[in-house]
């Protein structure tokens, strides 16, 4: 099996972290806390739906990077602080077509802008800096 890429790598430690402290937090409700059969079985199905998550990251680090190359290299640009046309112009691609990878970018990363964009890309390991 082969190692996966360590943005990958980095991205589900952070999630796997999240997961783990909201995995525990409905254990210990299902264990302690819930008085009536429907709440145990409520936060039972939650925990299952947080296992199934986690296991869904695990499967898509080994498919595939979050980001393709060409939106890494646009990332790396935008963090430098270039204009969408200077990056055309360094990739020798249009204009809307660095727009079109900011937007593709923004998706991914589930952020509504540039400066989003590159705080979450730090966040995930997805910049060098």
């Amino acid at each position: 099996m082969p190692t996966p890429d360590p943005k990958v790598r980095a991205m589900e430690k952070i999630v796997a972290r999240d997961l783990h402290s909201i995995g525990l937090s409905v254990d210990e409700a299902i264990g302690r806390n819930a008085t009536n059969q429907i709440t145990r079985s409520a936060l039972r199905d939650i925990r299952s739906a947080i296992d199934d998550l986690a296991i869904k990251l695990r499967d898509l680090g080994k498919s595939s990077d979050l980001l393709t190359k060409r939106e890494s290299e646009i990332l790396i640009s935008l963090g430098s602080g270039k204009t969408a046309a200077a990056i055309g112009i360094d990739y020798s691609i249009s204009e809307p077509t660095v727009k079109s990878h900011m937007a593709s970018i923004y998706r991914k990363l589930n952020v509504s802008n540039k400066t989003s964009a590159l705080a979450e890309a730090r966040r995930l390991g997805l910049l060098s800096k």
